[in-house]
Parts: structure tokens; C-alpha cells; sequence
């Protein structure tokens, strides 16, 4: 158990608030996997030194799993991919926190509180702790961190790399040259983890992956994280454009809107969308679509007063995307001799 039941709380302590989440689970197609209930903590009531005192916790760069991903290409390795089930309730906590139990949870001990024992979603302090827990795992099995990014880890065997273990939060990518390591190292962690072996790797991120062994390439596709942004701000029927930017554009500081009938003007015409929300979504796009990166950091510069001419820049690079949904970025190299970077 994560709690112990309390029916008074200890004088000078109080108590959080706590809910259900419902969400949907979706696969890199978009279609609906599962259903999912957790309960979690209201961590915004938490109070520093009190509750909480450090809380940062990084998670593997975009950059990272590029290339990750372009050295099990070359190397030929086999991808997997693991889920940790539940993974906060695995981070050990060093304070003494205390929170109501949530409403709708049937009452199985006496008692209106919770004294956690185990960190919770939506604790300041819950990532932190599981990826302590995890490293403390990982390095018990021979593991060590990448310099650049301290989510990759690496086992050498011999002086070579034998795995690679790339970690976003509870997702692991487990990359390695046969199957035999990469079984052996899913028992290992099933030791100290409940875990759900997804298999080989098909969906991370929000990101589709296509693994050729035969041409050593993997395909990255975004393209029901596309649909799904078209879909948010009504740009599901507009017409497909043949290019993210216009040619001539004029996307200056001049095109902001300066008096109130202007202003007027921008928010008839936007319709309720949020340009930053807009321009967000066609950031997260730019992790495998870099044709999109020099449009996108242009509309992102006039964030703090957008007009019309910058909302429909934006909305052609939609427009674009719409046209060239199953794009895809490659990663790998064709040749089987050498590792260089070119350009």
C-alpha cells in the first residue's frame, strides 16, 4: 500500500486535496487503446519546506531520442519499448505528507486521511523522487549516465555499448544487438518494477516509429498529432498549400495591431483561437518535421501581440501541414561502413 489510513491529523499538520482523472489512452494511429482512472494529489496547496523542497527532475531531450534512435538504426540493434505501470507510486517520499481521500474511493479503513507513503501523482516532488528510485535501480544493474543527457544510460560489455535505455518519465526505450539482452534486462527490472513489455518500439511521444532493419532507417511520423491539431482549431477542411511560408511575406512588427479597432479587428477574425496555443502546437509538430522550423520561429516572435497577418501565417503553416500529414523524418544512415555527420 502507498497510504496508511488516518482519522486525525496530527496537530500542526494538514491535509491536501486529492481527485479522480479519467483520460484516454491513444495509439500512433489515433485510435483509442484503453481507459485510464488515477488519483491524484492537489499539489498546488502543498507549501515549500514544508511539503516539498526540491522538485526538478529533467526528462530526455527531443534531440536525445533522435539521436538515440539514428545509433540503433546504424548499429542495427533491436528496439523496444517498456512502460512502468504506475510509476509515481514507486519514488520513496521524505516528508510526511498527509491528504484527503478522495471522493468516490469506497472507504476499505477507517479513517478521513491518508499518511503517504509512497510519492503520488501530482506531488511537487513526485517525478523527482521516482527518477531517484530509478537511477538508484538502473545503476544496481551495471547502468551509467550519459554525459549529454543524464535520461540515456549505457552498458558496456568489453568496452562496448551492449544497451541503450532512453527514459521519458515512465517510458523506456531499451535498444540493444539481440533479443537475448534485451529480455534479460526486462526480467531484471520486472524484479524491482511492475512493468508492461510493449514490445518492439512502435509509438513514443506522441511519435509513430517505423523500424527497416533492411535499409538500417527509422521513420518518424506525426501525423495523428497533426490531425489532432487540426481538428482543435477547425483547420480540418482547409485547403492544403504547397508551402509553409508565403514567399513574399511581410510578417513584421507593423502588422501588430496598435489601436482598439484594430485589435477588434484580430479577435473577429481569430474566432477564439489562442495564438500561443497555436503556435505551441506547431512547435511540438517541428520534432520531426524540421521544414516547418523557419516558419514556425517566425510567427513565434510576435507572440506578445499577434495580428492578422502573423494568425494567418500560422494557419498556412497548418495549411501546409494538412497537405504533407504523412511526411516523414528520416533517421539512419545507408551506409554500412561509416558514422559521419554530414551536410
Amino acid at each position: 500500500m502507498f497510504f496508511e489510513w488516518v482519522d486525525e491529523l496530527p496537530k500542526g499538520k494538514k491535509a491536501i486535496g486529492s481527485r479522480i482523472v479519467f483520460k484516454e489512452k491513444l495509439d500512433g494511429h489515433g485510435n483509442r487503446v484503453k481507459f485510464k482512472a488515477r488519483i491524484v494529489a492537489k499539489g498546488f496547496s502543498q507549501v515549500p519546506g514544508e511539503d516539498f523542497t526540491e522538485t526538478f527532475s529533467s526528462v530526455a531531450k527531443f534531440n536525445t531520442l533522435r539521436i538515440f534512435l539514428t545509433l540503433a538504426a546504424f548499429m542495427d540493434y533491436e528496439i523496444h519499448q517498456v512502460d512502468v505501470v504506475a510509476a509515481y507510486l514507486r519514488g520513496n517520499l521524505d516528508e510526511e505528507i498527509y491528504m484527503r481521500v478522495p471522493d468516490g474511493v469506497e472507504k476499505l479503513g477507517s479513517g478521513h486521511f491518508w499518511l503517504l507513503k509512497k510519492a503520488l501523482y501530482g506531488l511537487k516532488q513526485a517525478r523527482r523522487q521516482w527518477k531517484k528510485r530509478l537511477h538508484e535501480v538502473l545503476s544496481k544493474l551495471g547502468f551509467i549516465r550519459a554525459f549529454a543527457d543524464d535520461c540515456l544510460y549505457l552498458k558496456r560489455e568489453n568496452g562496448k555499448i551492449t544497451l541503450l535505455v532512453l527514459v521519458y518519465v515512465d517510458d523506456m526505450a531499451v535498444a540493444g544487438p539481440d533479443s537475448y539482452r534485451i529480455i534479460s534486462f526486462k526480467n531484471a527490472l520486472s524484479k524491482d518494477f511492475e512493468i508492461t513489455d510493449l514490445g518492439e518500439l512502435k509509438f513514443i511521444l506522441g511519435i509513430l516509429v517505423t523500424h527497416d532493419r533492411a535499409n538500417r532507417l527509422i521513420y518518424l511520423n506525426q501525423s495523428a498529432y497533426i490531425h489532432q491539431v487540426l481538428m482543435r482549431f477547425d483547420m480540418q477542411d482547409a485547403s492544403p498549400v504547397a508551402t509553409p511560408l508565403a514567399v513574399k511575406h511581410d510578417l513584421t512588427l507593423s502588422n501588430s495591431p496598435q489601436t482598439e479597432a484594430e485589435k477588434q479587428t484580430y479577435r473577429d477574425y481569430a474566432n477564439g483561437i489562442h495564438y500561443l496555443s497555436l503556435v505551441g502546437s506547431l512547435l511540438y509538430a517541428t520534432q520531426t518535421r524540421p521544414n516547418i522550423q523557419f516558419a514556425v520561429s517566425l510567427v513565434a516572435q510576435f507572440g506578445g501581440n499577434p495580428g492578422v497577418a502573423h494568425l494567418e501565417a500560422a494557419k498556412r503553416i497548418l495549411r501546409y501541414l494538412k497537405g504533407t500529414v504523412n511526411f516523414n523524418l528520416v533517421l539512419g544512415h545507408r551506409s554500412r561502413d561509416t558514422f559521419d555527420l554530414v551536410g
